[in-house]
């Protein structure tokens, strides 16, 4: 089905078929080509069929960014042409007929005819800057033209009668002419491409793969004829992919074993029968309208239609103020649209002149002769009568409604024969730019689209499934979270691409899966019956019959169960949890679904969190054993130094005595040892003074021996000789020197201020002799 309406008119915003662009653009066509067809120097504003409201906008191109690089869209198209056998003869031929085409559409523009006889009757300007490159390009004569759209024939009894047409009606004479040629080009081609895919058999029983590109809902600020039949084949394909859609979920129901209501959906049929119907619908009543000739126009049409269809249908609406502009409004499945009825007439005949179909056949073009046989298939019915007989007047052909709404039957009635797949495409924005999602956008066209109301119709039912096995391993978990039964564990995984389960190996495979499924659907099923007896209040019902069964919801519909009941001790009905075993798959409704849904994510929350406190367990002892490593390292390093012939202590002050964070260099003598007063062991405690440093201060006064400030300058000076050793593995090292170790030790001494003991890891008890020895 092609719109042919669009090829002579769109709007601002929108573009013709790419096509045009194309063989426009530069990069497309060899510079002997583009001379050969004559369009070297010239653009897409030089054609009316290229700019908005025919030829009249030339202010912006009407083509959206992303298909600019038209060059490279027309290698590909001649790419694909090769591939389908057309010859390089044969593909200049087609283009050659676009662009006499482009150059015809100018003939629509205002000045292109000369007026005579009051403007009664006109003819074509044969000094239009156009019309010699249409004649050239399409191999046709200027007297064959200018009959072809200058004249019309009718039939009246057993005579033709000729009537000749202003400079209005042969204008749109010559855009039914172009639509009618562009349509034609169109079939020709499908029907190559099919014979080079189906083959010279002609077998129609062969098995094929159809790729259908339906139309998307449109609602402008000005809807008409246009988006009229869009919207109706909209409607009607929506209906078919809801009953497609119905029709997998009874059969899927009906396999597995599943008891099921039937499920209401909304069915669009008032609609199509609004547009479609016999002596009542909106296109038929367009059909008889324009059957009546000249008598009737927009403004009789509108008013048929309100007279049929206002109390007809409550779909149909139209307000005193739509009333007085010749409008309506349709409440489609995807929203509201209101209709403007001007030009739906003109629209709707596309009258193509006997003369048209003439003056192509003689055409000196082989292509082009072509074309007028296809127009005479249309025309006539089949390609049969076409053969044999000569053109009709115009007022017994089919209008465009009619052409439509058959090609939309036969599209419905192949779509029934076949088994089709949808794929829905979803624009994110407007400004079609990347990383960039608009959800009021998205979910317009969703709605538009009609995956919402199959959405709709699929929740309504059981949307929810999954095998055994899949089942058992998704909501296994929920066996030791809601029973103290176990279930067992089925010793499969399934694969992350395939989905289909795989033996370990090295496990016993299980026999029966389902059992182990019907267990975990039993202790699901009491657990879920449970919580709504605790939650739901006490009402007095009677109990609802278990023959009467739905898929609905039983969070809404379900009614409370009696007071004496104990879902503990009774046997469980599955089926009353929103939950069915079919033959190979576990049925569960959307609330049920939900419900596990939300205790699964709280047990696997708790075990992560479990999981998360061992590993930080395991983390922080390996830290612990690696400080406690570098502890017993220390001592043994320390150990080592200690002067000769002093006396190792064998209790536990020797362990305590070892300073584990060694924040300083240590000194050693050069082969003498320090002498130092004897004293009793003092305990100290290291202080944070920032920064991850400590410093270590006296718990207690000083024993009463030679302290005084000369004395520790005496073994300060003593002290200077001494070179410092390899400093100990230690996390808190630092750098300082011996002399200020030593003032630091002074100062300390000078304070003699008692400290309270803080607990600390790094608390040890040093004897003053050590201390000096070690310095």
């Amino acid at each position: 089905t092609l719109l042919t309406t669009r090829i002579v008119g769109h709007t601002r915003g929108e573009q013709s078929y790419h096509i045009f662009y194309q063989v426009l653009h530069k990069g497309s066509l060899s510079a002997t080509e583009r001379k050969k067809m004559d369009i070297d120097g010239r653009s897409v504003v030089d054609f009316a069929i290229t700019t908005a409201e025919n030829g009249k906008d030339k202010s912006r191109l009407c083509h959206q960014g992303g298909f600019d690089d038209h060059a490279k869209m027309f290698g590909e198209l001649r790419t694909a042409m090769d591939t389908m056998g057309f010859s390089r003869t044969e593909q200049t031929e087609i283009f050659q007929a676009v662009c006499g085409l482009l150059y015809l559409s100018n003939l629509t523009l205002q000045g292109a005819f000369v007026e005579s006889n009051d403007g009664e009757e006109c003819k074509l300007d044969i000094n239009n800057n156009s019309l010699a490159s249409a004649l050239r390009l399409l191999g046709v004569t200027y007297e064959a033209l200018n009959a072809a759209v200058t004249t019309v024939q009718f039939k009246a009894v057993d005579e033709l009668v000729k009537k000749n047409l202003n400079a209005t009606q042969a204008a749109r004479a010559v855009q039914a002419l172009i639509k009618g040629a562009y349509d034609s080009i169109f079939s020709l081609l499908v029907d190559r491409i099919n014979t080079c895919i189906i083959g010279v058999s002609g077998d129609e029983s062969a098995a094929f793969i159809g790729l259908l590109d339906i139309f998307g809902f449109e609602s402008f600020d000005k809807n008409s004829f246009e988006q009229l039949c869009i919207n109706y084949c909209n409607e009607s394909l929506q209906q078919q992919f809801n009953r497609f859609v119905f029709k997998l979920e009874q059969q899927e129901y009906n396999r597995e074993g599943i008891k099921w209501d039937f499920v209401d959906f909304s069915d669009n049929q008032d609609i199509l029968d609004l547009i479609e119907k016999k002596h009542g619908g909106i296109l038929t009543t367009l059909d008889e309208q324009c059957m009546l000739g000249m008598r009737c126009n927009d403004r009789t049409f509108v008013s048929a239609v309100y007279d049929k269809c206002m109390k007809a249908s409550s779909r149909f609406d139209a307000n005193t103020k739509q009333k007085a502009q010749g409008k309506f409004s349709i409440h489609h499945y995807a929203g509201i649209v209101e209709y403007d009825t001007d030009g739906f007439m003109e629209k709707n005949k596309d009258e193509i002149p006997m003369e048209a179909g003439e003056m192509l056949s003689n055409s000196t073009v082989t292509f082009v002769s072509n074309i007028a046989q296809v127009m005479a298939s249309k025309m006539s019915g089949s390609q049969k009568e076409s053969k044999g007989r000569a053109f009709k007047s115009s007022i017994s052909r089919v209008s465009v409604g009619g052409q439509f709404s058959a090609q939309l039957q036969k599209l419905r009635k192949r779509i029934d024969e076949t088994h089709p797949h949808y794929v829905r495409c979803l624009k994110p924005n407007d400004q079609l730019q990347p990383d960039r999602f608009e959800k009021a956008v998205v979910v317009d066209q969703l709605r538009c689209g009609g995956i919402l109301e199959a959405i709709r119709v699929s929740r309504a039912g059981f949307p929810q499934r999954y095998t055994f096995e899949h089942f058992v391993s998704r909501f296994g978990i929920l066996s030791t979270s809601l029973s103290e039964v176990k279930v067992p564990k089925v010793n499969r995984f399934r694969s992350a691409s395939q989905g289909t389960p795989t033996v370990v190996k090295g496990l016993k495979k299980r026999v029966d899966p389902k059992r182990d499924c019907e267990l975990l659907v039993k202790v699901i099923a009491k657990w879920i019956l449970a919580e709504r007896e605790k939650n739901t209040e006490e009402v007095d019902e009677p109990e609802a019959p278990t023959d009467s069964l739905s898929p609905r919801s039983f969070w809404q519909t379900h009614q409370s169960p009696p007071k004496n009941y104990n879902s503990i001790h009774k046997t469980v009905d599955v089926s009353e949890a929103g939950i069915q075993m079919g033959a190979t798959k576990v049925f569960l409704l959307q609330d049920t679904f939900d419900c596990i849904e939300r205790v699964r994510g709280l047990a696997l929350a708790i075990s992560a969190t479990k999981i998360t406190a061992a590993v930080r367990r395991y983390l922080a002892r390996v830290k612990y054993l690696a400080m406690l490593r570098a502890y017993r390292d220390s001592f043994r390093r320390r150990s080592s130094f200690e002067p000769k012939g002093e006396k190792k202590s064998t209790d536990s002050t020797s362990v305590r005595s070892v300073n584990i964070r060694i924040d300083c260099f240590e000194l050693v003598a050069n082969g003498r040892s320090v002498s130092a007063p004897k004293c009793e062991p003092q305990e100290f405690e290291w202080i944070s003074i920032g920064h991850g440093r400590f410093i270590k201060r006296s718990m207690s006064d000083l024993p009463s021996t030679d302290v005084t400030p000369k004395a520790c300058l005496r073994r300060f000076n003593s002290m200077t000789t001494c070179t410092p050793a390899i400093p100990s593995p230690s996390p808190f090292h630092q750098t300082n020197s011996p002399k200020a170790t030593a003032v630091r030790r002074l100062n300390s001494i000078k304070s003699s201020t008692p400290v309270v003991l803080s607990p600390s890891p790094f608390r040890q008890t040093i004897s003053t002799k050590a201390t000096v020895a070690r310095h």
